[in-house]
């Protein structure tokens, strides 16, 4: 017998549902046990980042968005810092 961690959960679900549930997983290169496991954690703990993404931002961080970009980190090939007013500032195509 496999060395396994944790306990055993028994369910009875709809036919349909557990072939929905095992393509799912076998899309996603897991086996439905994982699968599984992974939606209970979602579930309990809150949804969680997709497989081998790392999260850089700390915590309570906005994702930066084009008009809150200062002009000095703007690239050459960007787009122009619009500001919060929608109007261009005609800083596009300088070096950086």
């Amino acid at each position: 017998m496999a060395n396994r961690k944790g306990v055993f959960i028994g369910a009875y679900v709809p036919a349909e549902l557990k072939r929905a549930l095992q393509q799912r997983a076998t899309s996603e290169h897991r086996t439905l046990s994982q699968e599984i496991t992974r939606i209970l954690e979602e579930a309990v703990k809150g949804p969680r980042l997709p497989p081998n993404f790392v999260e850089r931002r700390a915590p309570g961080q906005l994702p930066r968005r084009r008009d809150s970009d200062p002009l000095p980190r703007r690239r050459r090939d960007d787009l122009p810092y619009k500001g919060p007013q929608g109007g261009g500032t005609g800083g596009g195509g300088g070096e950086g």
